[in-house]
């Protein structure tokens, strides 16, 4: 329990102090650390390790999917909508295919997308959409409504 509670205080405090861009950069990277876990699997015959890694890689994309503002997010939050759908749909193939190529292929694609968010992390152009109705949505994509709280 108390381990709990200190993961819930770390992650408040992580929402209040880290830009909402560098966090989804940070939810990326779990992303990517979980397909890359599920790589090592299927290399090495470990089938609930796969299924386990490709559980929490989905689990980490569907949160970002739920929390798209498709009323504000212009053009992107549909295209990231498509590209989750996709993402979550290979996923699953892993698990049925057992071929680490699909890790690769998707390591690779969603690698681009986090290098995107890390460019607007680290030019500050990011904001969170309800603050910022004035902004384009081409400089301010849709932000996880859990990083944006």
């Amino acid at each position: 329990m108390m381990t709990m509670q200190k993961a819930l205080n770390a992650y408040g405090q992580a929402e209040e102090t880290i830009p909402p861009a560098k966090q989804i950069v940070m939810l990326y990277d779990g992303v990517l650390r979980h397909i890359a876990n599920a790589r090592s699997a299927v290399v090495d015959r470990r089938i609930n390790d796969r299924f386990m890694a490709v559980q929490k890689a989905t689990l980490i994309l569907e949160a970002l999917q739920s929390c798209l503002d498709h009323e504000q997010g212009g053009d992107i939050a549909p295209q990231l909508d498509r590209l989750y759908n996709h993402y979550i749909f290979r996923l699953q193939a892993i698990n049925v295919q057992d071929d680490p190529a699909i890790c690769d292929e998707l390591s690779a694609q969603i690698g681009e997308l986090r290098e995107s968010w890390a460019t607007l992390a680290k030019s500050g152009t990011a904001k969170p959409a309800p603050e910022a109705p004035s902004a384009s949505p081409a400089a301010r994509p849709p932000m996880p409504a859990a990083v944006t709280a």
